[in-house]
């Protein structure tokens, strides 16, 4: 970097344009820019750094007051820059935001900010930039320096070099940080916080997950959580507490449920029991039954026996007496008789055998087909229970099914939530990002439109300027035209001035020339009288035309000044591509404009994604959970079930159903019962034929009547005789059938009556204690498995733990020490090192030049101990003495030491600065200030170590009010000051 040329107008106490030619007044490689204090010396470095940034430096740019109070108002503020950087020569003009007198009206405007920069080429200067932010861009890159280190670089500010070598470390930092880019290094710490921050949040989330599911374990177990378990100490302990407790739980819990298991066995078998032992005490019920039923026909029949001693001895008698009458007509209708029996005996057994299965017919067997009838009739009622129990089961099934069904589908869905909330946290961040580029783009749009405005005005003021330019150009030559025709008319005036006055003569009056008043020859004109009236009226058209014509140029310059206002605003940039690019402004700002236009709505959908997600967790929950209560019903319902249907199926044998059997059993029992009393009949009228046969034979001998008189008393009628005989039979049937009953096995020995309803409700009682004992065992088994799952859960979110401790305190540890905590015993923070890294290079390479300066005794230390009152250390600076090799600090250097030490200091820094950019070469020096607290011994050792600065080209400019700098640099520039404003010497 090498300034050629310097040129300042209106600028701090410069009133008039100034220029300074660096390559001609530096051409013996250090200059002096002399001067009194407050003249303007360090005014011209100001324009240098404003021309190339915009600003100056220190307190003096704070007040934004560039412009000199002695300018006249038309005076423009302005700093022109040659310089060449980075092998180019460029031109930087540049004006500051000013106030200017309106061109028409009182009053005055605002003239907005400028910069104009050139490029010097084999034809000459052309522009690179007009643009302030695209021409400050393009000198940022050639310069490869901010504006801070250019002011530590190549200008050595009077003063700051001497504060900051006796600063504190934190003072000194600030310095050093506007010098070096320590952003990244910041960055980093940045970083680690937010890292540090972000793990404790993980290790913390795990914390509360693990709190979470021991919480849910204890829910499940119906314990309480162990104090040392407590949620603000989950994770602080060893893993293996939580995981000894849950194993206790887990035990515990296994422990209830063999219990429950064997109280369900029990209960089980109780039910069992309870069932055979009503079972037997409802058949023992209907044996005690029959037997009353026997009894009470048993007691009926003999009271009628009584009654029928009459009848049998009349029958008896009559009997006697009937072969006396019609022996033969009786005998034969007893042989029909018993005929009539053997074939309803034949039929009956007929019938039988197609359902006997090889049993013989008895009462017996009928009695014991009726009893089975009977508590086949007793189970009717199971039937319909095992009909509901079926429909129980098959809806429960169903439930199960479904809310399995649901149960997979919630987890399939639950899987998908993560995707769904990133891919909408996705959209948020995009919105909220288009949200913050939409000023930018909004910026960028309006500055493209005003360009384009401003193109298409200045397009449209070309033609109108064309157009002035013409109309003017015609203005002038009729003005001009107009002239020569007025003067054309006042020359033949005076041409014809004498005709004139010889007109007006008058005979006997004075001549207005000679006096006379004769007039022996008046003179005549040869062409048309010309009066003062001609030439009034065409001095009126030249003062028409000639106004015309100013008014026609002020326009034009007007119209100029507009279209070169309206050109720069423009810019070089054409008009369609002026168009493009507020087109492509356009498109831009509305699709960033749409994209954040979709941020509350992104938030919202957000929200509502999230609390749908947590929804469908609770009803997942709460469907697992449903579907474990609606298993446990399932199988309580389905052994239930199965044991009706066991008892049901005994009971079936081949039959298809329970009501078949009984109209099977009702069947046999009939047929059985018929075959019985048709051999009891056919038994009877067999020996009655017999016992008539004989009668017919022996009847009258046998009859053992007196005579016939007492035979035929005897005698009965048939229909009657029918009668009591059948009654008699009848009676003796059934006496036989019911003592027959009553000796039976079955009801000779019955014990005693058993109590129904007791054995009913201790049947219904056992059954409702298994039915709990089920659900215990099923809410058993569901604990158990739940616990299974969250012990394996825990675990895995144990080691999730650990893991999210050991990168929580790894992060801690490594964020402590880059911020100066924790194991960082020096307290230095990473940037701090990074600076005392730089600060150590500077140092370095200072004590160089000052052991030159200072005749080799003094050496620059870089010291990393805690400041005052253990603040962060690393940025010390101490000298060490080679006189009396003693290590001090630097606030003790006298008031020349300290300039040569700040001298020293600031060149070393300036070398590392511009090794750190890139090794931006430079080649203008200036140094400001300081020499006058030098001894001459030292101000030669100081003017020594400058001449080597000049080596390779460089020029050293040294500003000073010392007068013995005068005589020692003969290159000099001197700033004179007066109450008008300061100027240079000529």
């Amino acid at each position: 970097m090498r300034v050629h040329r310097l040129a300042l107008t209106a600028f701090g106490p410069f009133v008039e344009r100034v220029a300074v030619d660096l390559d001609g007044l530096g051409r013996d490689g250090v200059f002096l820019l002399w001067g009194p204090t407050g003249a303007g010396k360090t005014t011209l470095l100001d324009a240098v750094v404003y021309a190339l940034y915009g600003t100056v430096p220190g307190a003096r740019g704070e007040e934004r007051r560039l412009r000199s109070d002695h300018a006249a108002h038309d005076i423009r503020t302005e700093v022109e820059c040659e310089v060449t950087l980075g092998g180019e020569r460029l031109l930087v003009t540049r004006r500051p935001e000013q106030q200017r007198p309106k061109k028409r009206g009182a009053g005055s405007t605002t003239e907005q900010a400028r910069l104009i920069v050139q490029r010097l080429t084999d034809g000459g200067w052309e522009p690179v930039s007009t643009r302030i932010d695209e021409g400050s861009e393009h000198l940022r890159n050639r310069l490869g320096l901010s504006a801070e280190q250019f002011c530590q670089v190549v200008l050595l500010p009077q003063g700051d070099f001497a504060r900051f070598l006796r600063a504190e470390p934190e003072d000194r930092g600030r310095l050093l940080r506007s010098l070096f880019d320590v952003g990244r290094f910041a960055r980093v710490e940045a970083w680690l916080d937010d890292r540090r921050r972000a793990a404790r949040a993980d290790l913390d989330e795990a914390r509360m997950r693990a709190s979470t599911m021991l919480a849910r374990v204890a829910q499940v177990a119906d314990v309480e959580v162990p104090e040392e378990l407590a949620p603000e100490l989950v994770g602080a302990a060893a893993p293996s507490h939580a995981g000894a407790w849950v194993r206790r739980v887990r035990a515990g819990a296994g422990d209830q449920l063999a219990h429950r298991e064997e109280e369900a066995a029990t209960a089980a078998d109780e039910v069992v029991r309870v069932d055979a032992a009503l079972a037997a005490a409802r058949v023992e019920e209907e044996r005690h039954a029959r037997r009353d039923r026997a009894r009470t026909e048993l007691a009926k029949l003999e009271a009628e026996a009584q009654a029928l001693v009459p009848l049998r001895a009349t029958l008896d008698a009559g009997d006697r007496a009937e072969p006396v009458r019609d022996v033969l007509e009786t005998a034969g209708r007893a042989a029909l008789t018993a005929e009539a029996a053997h074939a309803a005996l034949e039929s009956v057994r007929e019938a039988w055998s197609e359902i006997s299965h090889g049993r013989t017919a008895d009462t017996l067997l009928a009695r014991s087909l009726r009893d089975d009838m009977a508590a086949l009739r007793a189970l009717l009622p199971e039937v319909d229970r095992a009909t509901e129990l079926a429909r129980v089961v098959a809806g429960a099934a169903v439930q199960v099914e479904s809310l399995a069904e649901r149960c997979a589908a919630d987890d399939a869905a639950a899987g998908q939530w993560p995707s769904r909330v990133a891919r909408q946290e996705a959209v948020v961040a995009a919105a909220a990002e288009a949200e913050a580029r939409l000023p930018g783009v909004t910026a960028t749009l309006e500055a493209a439109r005003a360009a384009l405005a401003a193109a298409r005005g200045a397009e449209e003021l070309g033609a109108r300027a064309a157009d002035q330019r013409v109309a003017s150009a015609e203005a002038r030559e009729a003005w001009l035209d107009a002239r020569e025709l007025w003067g054309d008319v006042r020359g033949r005036r005076l041409d014809g001035m004498a005709a004139e006055l010889a007109a007006g003569l008058i005979s006997g009056a004075d001549c207005p020339v000679c006096g006379s008043v004769e007039h022996p020859r008046p003179a005549r004109d040869e062409g048309p009288l010309v009066t003062q009236a001609d030439e009034d009226a065409a001095r009126a058209v030249v003062d028409r035309e000639e106004a015309r014509s100013v008014t026609a140029q002020r326009a034009l310059e007007d119209t100029e000044r507009e279209l070169a206002v309206l050109r720069a605003q423009a810019g070089l940039a054409p008009l369609p591509e002026l168009d493009q690019a507020a087109a492509e402004a356009t498109t831009a700002e509305q699709a960033v404009r749409a994209a954040a236009r979709e941020l509350p709505n992104a938030r919202r959908e957000l929200g509502a994604l999230v609390a749908a997600r947590d929804a469908a967790a609770d009803a997942q929950a709460a469907a697992r959970e449903e579907m474990v209560r609606r298993r446990a019903e399932l199988s309580a319902a389905e052994e239930a079930l199965a044991d009706v249907r066991q008892r049901l199926a005994a009971a079936l044998g081949e039959d298809a159903d329970l009501p078949a059997r009984i109209r099977r059993l009702t069947i046999e029992a009939e047929r059985c019962e018929a075959l019985v009393g048709a051999q009891v009949e056919e038994l009877r009228t067999r020996t009655s034929a017999d016992a008539a046969r004989r009668h017919a034979e022996e009847r009258v001998v046998s009859a053992g009547f007196d005579d016939l008189l007492d035979a035929a008393d005897a005698l009965l009628d048939h229909g009657r005789a029918a009668a009591i005989r059948r009654r008699v039979t009848e009676h003796d049937l059934q006496w036989s059938v019911v003592t027959a009953t009553l000796a039976g096995p079955e009801l000779a020995d019955l014990a005693p009556r058993p109590d129904l309803s007791t054995l009913t409700d201790s049947c219904r009682s056992a059954t409702t204690v298994r039915e709990q004992a089920v659900a215990a065992l099923a809410e058993a088994r569901r604990r158990v498995t739940a616990l299974d799952e969250l012990s394996a859960d825990l675990t895995e979110v144990e080691v999730e733990l650990d893991q999210r401790r050991a990168v929580a305190e790894q992060v801690s540890t490594l964020a402590d020490l880059v911020n100066g905590r924790g194991a960082n015993t020096l307290r230095m923070r990473l940037q701090s090192f990074v600076l005392a890294a730089r600060l150590e290079q500077v140092a370095e390479v200072a004590s160089r030049r000052l052991r030159d300066m200072s005749g080799g005794r003094y050496t620059f230390l870089h010291s990393d101990a805690q400041g005052r009152h253990g603040a962060r250390g690393g940025l010390g600076l101490d000298v060490l003495d080679e006189y009396t090799g003693v290590r001090r600090p630097t606030k003790t250097l006298s008031g020349g030491e300290s300039f040569m030490a700040s001298l020293a200091l600031a060149l070393g820094l300036a070398d590392v600065v511009t090794a750190e950019s890139g090794g931006v070469q430079i080649d203008t020096l200036f140094v400001d200030e300081g020499f006058g607290t030098l001894d001459p011994r030292a101000l030669d050792h100081v003017m020594a170590v400058l001449d080597e600065l000049r080596r390779g080209g460089r020029i050293v400019g040294v500003i000073s009010h010392v007068e013995e700098l005068r005589t020692r640099i003969p290159s000099r520039l001197e700033v004179l000051s007066g109450r008008d404003g300061s100027r240079l010497a000529s």
